[in-house]
C-alpha cells in the first residue's frame, strides 16, 4: 500500500544504493529530468518538485554507469521529506526482464564494494 512517510523509515525487499544520476520520467502526458536518490533492483527514488500521485503509473527512463539505458514501467509506491523540505518519490518497476534485474543488481554490488574499500581507506 502506497504512504507518505518518513523516508528514513521505509522498509525494502531490495538493498538500494545512491544514484544521483539524472532521472527522466513521463507522467500525464509530461516529461521532467529529475536528480535520482536511489537505485536497487526493485525501484529507484528520485527527487522533485512536480507533486505526483500515490499509485500512479508512469515510465521512467535512467542509465546505469557503464551499462545500459532503462525505459521501463513503474508504479510511485511512496512520497517522504528530505532535509531542505525537498520531497522524495520511491517508485517500484513493473515489469522488469531479469538480465535487467541482474544488472541493476550489479551495479548496486558495485557500489557497495566501492564504498566499503573507500571506508577502509
Amino acid at each position: 500500500m502506497a504512504k507518505t512517510t518518513d523516508y528514513a523509515d521505509i522498509q525494502r525487499k531490495y538493498p538500494r544504493k545512491p544514484f544521483r544520476k539524472p532521472v527522466a520520467f513521463l507522467s500525464h502526458g509530461l516529461s521532467q529530468i529529475v536528480s535520482g536518490y536511489e537505485i536497487g533492483e526493485g525501484g529507484l527514488s528520485f527527487e522533485s518538485e512536480q507533486k505526483l500521485s500515490l499509485d500512479h503509473k508512469i515510465i521512467v527512463n535512467f542509465f546505469i554507469p557503464g551499462g545500459h539505458f532503462f525505459s521501463l514501467k513503474a508504479t510511485l509506491r511512496s512520497e517522504g521529506q528530505l532535509p531542505e523540505n525537498k520531497k522524495i518519490y520511491g517508485i517500484s518497476f513493473d515489469e522488469v526482464s531479469l538480465a535487467l534485474k541482474r544488472e541493476i543488481r550489479a551495479y548496486v554490488s558495485l557500489a557497495s564494494n566501492k564504498n566499503e574499500k573507500a571506508q577502509v581507506s
